[in-house]
């Protein structure tokens, strides 16, 4: 089994009594430090790579908690960060971008924005300040707000330095830290966090670097909390002042080294060095309560979300005039489903594929015919409900977006929804967000792992694993003797995940754009003709891709040397590094057959002939066959490649190394012809 980065679930209860009033601490100062000329030392013999384009010198987070006019609390985020830049690649994080959301009347609020560039100029440090009008803001949407500003004077060898302060009233998750960069090594990392205890937070740590420091300890703060109170004809705010424990943590990280993106890995996010905090229960003095601390509670609080679940079961009657037309005449309930998937689909463009929150009204996604994914697949589900159909939604979160926790409801970590309808003892997974899917068909990104259904009666996890995902190909090619010299046929049978994968690419560029690029990988050897792609617009079906060629080479050479995989071979293996710390996740399983025929052209004979091989990866995990032979004037292959799993621990990397390294190597030998 595939082993996830270390996650470590801590849930931490806190109390709260209300005392008397005391001044609050102000904590939302931070001092920059004072750059001199030995900052701009080199970093050579450090043990810093000399190729990296920047270096973290040290990036700080705190979070701490004040009382609001709301009744209640909001957190301050401060962050404090120092970048060495000594490459012009790395000349983009100059520009910093601060996300703030917003919903209803709460709004975040970013604020205390100071930046700073230091260059060496002929042995003295010049400091450059941001300018307070450099700083502009960007409405991305109704939820969602950029603040963002560039420093000026960057070259290589500056030293950028920038701090700025949120306050937010949507403490449901505080921000998550990353200690870890992806591109750049980090000297020194720190988050803290202090939190009144009124809350109880669960803590999500994951990564694979130890902690410099860890260490928790007992603070005290004061909070103004005003609450609104309505008296007859007249409001009045009520001040409520609370005296009360808290609970801090520290943690610190040095010598963080970048984590190495290499091939078939899901997301880099998923092994950074990274801590979450998500809101578990709270505590008002008298009553605890909890806030979708398991998936039983996760569940019961969506279906009541009027951006969720209560739009699917509530005042839906409106739609059984749409779907009395679109299943006019259709009596099978298959088929009726199928209707409604494939009108949607075809009518409805999705505008986000990363919001799984109905973000209109279902009725405005039918009248603009569009949404995000949330708004296309709750409707769906809505409509499927609505015609008598048993369908709920399914919460999951995309690999490119990250694994999920299967035994806790880390929301934030949820990016996708789909529909799960069942019918007549069969369930069908569905999604109308990629136009170019079939009915019960998922896109590849979606098998990543623990999913969740939403349902008021059969709520549950179900797992998407890309080692149940076997994608099948059969690849034939034959090659004769004809009038003009050899020519031959290329068939390729595609499962599901290629077929759609060719669609999407059919999309983008177009059929006669698609042949003209195989036609380009051929260069000068070859000259593609009666072109065609089978089942291009029957979505359930597998695409067959089918051409014919004509080989060119100058009549009477002595040798002729013949490739026979014609580029559907392995050039390069794809694992290339000695080592590896994180699981290798391909996109599925794997069963390859490629077939090959090549009648020998008159008056030539074989001069050399590659050597049949068998050989087996890790038992049962695997296998590569190349098997050929001659048959009197032919020649026939059949190679096949099969990998019974998708994911392998690090473990596993020497052996999937060496077995790729073998078949790169078997499939780059050639048949040599010598002219009798």
């Amino acid at each position: 089994m595939l082993l996830r980065p270390t996650v470590l679930l801590a849930i931490v209860l806190f109390l709260c009594l209300p005392q008397r009033y005391c001044a609050a601490q102000d904590k939302s100062k931070i001092q920059f430090v004072k750059t001199g000329p030995d900052d701009f030392r080199s970093f050579s013999g450090t043990g810093v790579d000399s190729s990296t384009d920047a270096i973290i010198l040290s990036d700080q987070g705190a979070v701490h908690f004040v009382g609001n006019q709301k009744g209640w609390f909001s957190y301050v985020y401060q962050r404090h960060t120092r970048i060495r830049i000594l490459h012009k690649k790395a000349f983009r994080l100059a520009t910093v971008e601060i996300g703030l959301h917003s919903r209803d009347n709460d709004a975040e609020v970013a604020d205390n924005i100071a930046a700073s560039i230091y260059n060496l100029e002929n042995g003295a440090v010049v400091e450059t300040r941001l300018d307070k009008k450099d700083i502009f803001e960007d409405k991305k949407s109704k939820y969602y707000t950029e603040k963002k500003f560039t420093l000026p004077a960057v070259r290589e060898g500056s030293i950028i330095e920038y701090t700025y302060t949120i306050t937010s009233d949507f403490y449901f998750n505080l921000p998550p830290w990353e200690f870890q960069s992806i591109e750049y090594p980090c000297l020194f990392s720190e988050y803290n966090v202090e939190i009144p205890q009124t809350l109880f937070y669960v803590v999500v740590r994951q990564g694979i670097h130890p902690y410099a420091i860890d260490k928790g300890s007992e603070g005290h703060g004061s909070y103004r909390v005003v609450q609104k109170e309505s008296t007859g004809l007249t409001n009045m705010d009520r001040d409520l002042f609370v005296n009360a424990n808290t609970v801090k943590h520290r943690w610190v990280m040095k010598d963080v080294p970048p984590l190495r993106i290499e091939n078939y890995i899901s997301t880099p996010h998923n092994y950074l060095d990274r801590i979450e905090l998500q809101l578990s229960k709270t505590y008002n003095g008298q009553d605890t309560h909890d806030v979708m601390n398991t998936w039983r509670s996760a569940t019961e609080e969506l279906l009541k979300r009027e951006d969720f679940g209560r739009p699917l079961y509530e005042d839906t009657e409106w739609l059984d005039e749409l779907l009395d037309k679109i299943t006019s005449g259709v009596n099978d309930p298959l088929q009726q489903a199928k209707a409604i998937y494939y009108y949607l689909q075809e009518h409805l463009t999705c505008t986000s594929h990363y919001d799984k929150y109905i973000r209109t009204t279902l009725r405005d996604v039918l009248k603009k015919n569009s949404g995000t994914v949330g708004d296309l697949n709750l409707l769906l589900v809505a409509m499927l409900h609505q015609k008598g159909f048993m369908a709920d939604p399914v919460l999951l979160s995309t690999r490119e977006y990250g694994f999920n926790l299967s035994k806790y409801p880390i929301l934030d970590r949820l990016n996708y929804v789909i529909a799960r309808l069942s019918l007549n003892g069969s369930v069908y997974y569905l999604d109308i967000a990629h136009p170019r899917l079939g009915f019960g068909q998922l896109a590849g990104n979606c098998y990543n792992g623990h999913a969740r259904i939403i349902s008021n009666k059969d709520s549950a996890s179900v797992y998407f694993e890309a080692d149940s995902l076997m994608e099948k190909r059969t690849t034939m090619v034959f090659i004769s003797n004809g009038e003009k010299g050899m020519e031959g046929s290329y068939q390729s049978i595609m499962d599901p995940q290629a077929s759609y994968d060719v669609r999407e690419r059919i999309s983008e560029i177009g059929e006669k754009e698609y042949f003209s690029r195989i036609q380009t990988a051929y260069g000068e050897d070859a000259v593609i003709r009666n072109t065609h792609l089978d089942s291009l617009d029957k979505k359930e079906l597998p695409i067959t891709v089918r051409y014919d060629f004509d080989l060119k080479q100058a009549p009477g050479v002595p040798m002729i040397y013949f490739n026979p995989f014609f580029g559907d071979g392995l050039r390069e293996n794809p694992f290339r590094a000695a080592d590896r710390k994180y699981p290798v996740e391909m996109n599925h399983a794997t069963d390859d057959l490629y077939l090959f025929n090549l009648d020998i052209p008159a008056g030539y004979a074989v001069e050399e002939l590659p050597k049949s091989a068998k050989v087996a990866f890790n038992g049962d995990q695997g296998s590569f066959e190349y098997l050929i032979a001659k048959q009197e004037n032919t020649i026939q292959l059949r190679c096949r490649l099969k990998l019974n799993r998708a994911s392998f621990s690090p473990d596993d990397y020497e052996s999937l190394r060496d077995f790729y390294a073998f078949i790169v190597k078997k499939e780059s030998e050639q048949i040599v012809l010598k002219k009798q």
